[in-house]
């Protein structure tokens, strides 16, 4: 019988991914019973680069890398995928280096979140953009895919499927997300930075007390529903790690020009494959171009809400980061910080923290072992239930322990937990923005560099002003999101932000402008060598309206 013949079209992909001024990493998924080493990279001019699978031993998603080097800086190229030295339909596009590290040239870039597959929402706009303008690098925030809330549901369809029949099924959801043509043709053609958020895995991922490995450890009850709960984590981490972090920066991509051969200790990365099972580990990373250094977190792979110490970056990520923050070098002149969920857009004593930021329902439901409860609590909208919501937030802070009263929107609990300003957060966030304003004078002499939050997240755009007195500082904070997926109800100030609030001594968040459509963040820097002139916007089309609740004095 003969060899069956495959079709030479690509399962997925090629997408861009990290670049710097000498080298790029392309990215495939070839097809089922196919071989990724039959594969190969022809980019225009240099030369032949040969894809290597992402996996070691059995090919399960098919994914690949490839690395052109030799490139020249700030310079298109050309490429196409072959197969077997025939080229592959479809399977081409552009992309174009970095400028060197010491450039002063002025830089452009794009970031997004929250791209639900129902709609293109802003996806042909930014194409055209790209097209236009030619930015450097794309960021892509978190919620790349929603493996919960597009259908189907990966995790309430399979979270008691056996591992392969669930892993497969969340790999076609990122075929069936990144094949649509407006995204495909921008990932194609952009080199582009990916970190996942808790779509990624399942909505408030690591928000929730099921998903706690503290809360399992001293509930057995629950501890059965927190291994099931586990075990579909760690699949959508190693489907996410094959179709998104392979193709970020590595350890050792970044090398030491003094010490030959050795890497540079100012890009500490340390992720080069998909945590082991059983172990909770973040995946940040951090890049360079030009004078803009780049620092990604990942709030997700490591997050317990309930841990005592760091629970949401975790110990090593702030090793990790506090490394960074230390040796950024020192002609870098901006410094960009992304988390997924933004930084300071949410009052900590504001009404959604006092409405949800103490209740324990989940907690309660876990203790019991109650799934059903834990994952579909009975929740509603009703005004009567908002009261008896309201006298409990009252009781609770009056009285130092927390009265769960009423079902008012008690299924967003997680989503409170999400906010860098939760009160189990905390901590976390204020390290975060005084070590992020202390390192606008690390290995520099006198002037500062400019620092920038990006973030995503939670379905509006929005720019914020975050005024520090000690050091004295303003930094920008940038939330893009969705790119397909935005929140059309209103009110949205007090609700999912808030205009104006302190979040500790000498640390104040002010709104700036907010939107309710598709929209992408456009980012501009110009560096001076004493620091750079950074520029945000968020893009969307047409007129943007909110409005704004302010229920706080009755909680």
């Amino acid at each position: 019988m003969p060899a069956r013949r495959l079709p030479r079209r690509l399962q997925l992909g090629p997408v861009v991914g990290h670049t710097d001024d000498g080298s790029a990493r392309i990215w495939i998924q070839v097809r089922a019973l196919d071989d990724p080493a039959q594969y190969a990279l022809r980019v225009e001019g240099v030369g032949l680069f040969p894809f290597v699978s992402t996996e070691f031993g059995t090919v399960e998603f098919g994914t690949a890398i490839a690395t052109a080097v030799g490139l020249q800086s700030d310079l298109r190229y050309r490429y196409r995928v072959t197969r077997r030295s025939r080229f592959i339909a479809g399977a081409s596009g552009t992309f174009r280096t970095l400028p060197p590290p010491a450039s002063m040239t002025n830089l452009l870039f794009c970031a997004v979140s929250c791209n639900l597959a129902e709609t293109d929402g802003a996806w042909l706009q930014l194409g055209d953009f790209v097209e236009r303008s030619q930015p450097s690098f794309l960021l892509m925030m978190g919620d790349q895919v929603y493996l919960d809330e597009d259908k189907p549901d990966i995790f309430d369809e399979h979270v008691d499927s056996d591992p392969a029949t669930r892993r497969k099924a969340m790999a076609e959801k990122y075929r069936a997300s990144w094949s649509r043509a407006a995204v495909a043709k921008v990932l194609a053609n952009l080199p582009t930075y990916m970190v996942w958020d808790d779509h990624d895995i399942r909505d408030g991922w690591g928000s929730s007390a099921g998903d706690s490995p503290t809360l399992a450890a001293q509930h057995p009850r629950g501890a059965k529903i927190f291994r099931k709960t586990n075990a579909y984590f760690e699949d959508a981490r190693d489907v996410y790690w094959h179709f998104q972090g392979c193709h970020n920066p590595q350890p050792g991509d970044y090398r030491d020009l003094a010490l030959p051969g050795v890497p540079d200790p100012a890009f500490p990365n340390y992720i080069a494959a998909p945590p082991p099972h059983g172990q909770r580990l973040a995946m940040p990373f951090v890049f360079r171009c030009g004078r803009l250094m780049l620092l990604v977190l990942d709030s997700r792979g490591e997050r317990d809400v309930f841990r005592k110490q760091y629970p949401i970056l975790g110990a090593r990520q702030w090793q990790f980061i506090d490394e960074v923050l230390t040796r950024l070098p020192a002609d870098a002149d901006a410094l960009a910080i992304v988390t997924s969920t933004p930084i300071a857009s949410q009052d900590p004593d504001g009404q959604v923290q006092r409405l949800f930021g103490t209740r324990s329902d989940d907690v309660d439901a876990f203790k019991r072992g109650d799934e059903e409860e834990l994952f579909h609590p009975k929740s509603t909208e009703d005004i009567d239930q908002f009261i008896l919501a309201a006298m409990g937030a009252r009781l609770s802070r009056a009285a130092g322990t927390q009265f769960n009263l009423g079902n008012f929107k008690v299924s967003n609990i997680d989503e409170a937990r999400d906010q860098w300003s939760h009160r189990l957060a905390r901590p976390e966030q204020m390290d975060l923005l005084r070590k992020a304003a202390a390192a606008r004078m690390a290995n520099r002499s006198s002037s500062g560099r400019e620092l920038l939050f990006l973030s995503g997240d939670i379905h509006i755009g929005c720019t914020f002003e975050i005024s520090l007195s000690q050091p004295s500082y303003k930094a920008l904070s940038l939330t893009s999101s969705g790119i397909s997926a935005v929140e059309d109800v209103q009110p949205l100030i007090g609700i999912f932000v808030d205009q104006e609030f302190s979040l500790g001594k000498g640390i104040r968040s002010t709104l700036g402008n907010v939107v309710n459509q598709f929209n992408f963040g456009v980012v501009q820097v110009q560096p001076t060598g004493r620091g750079a002139k950074v520029l945000g916007t968020v893009a969307h089309e047409g007129n943007s309206f909110a409005a704004g609740l302010d229920l706080k004095d009755i909680l």
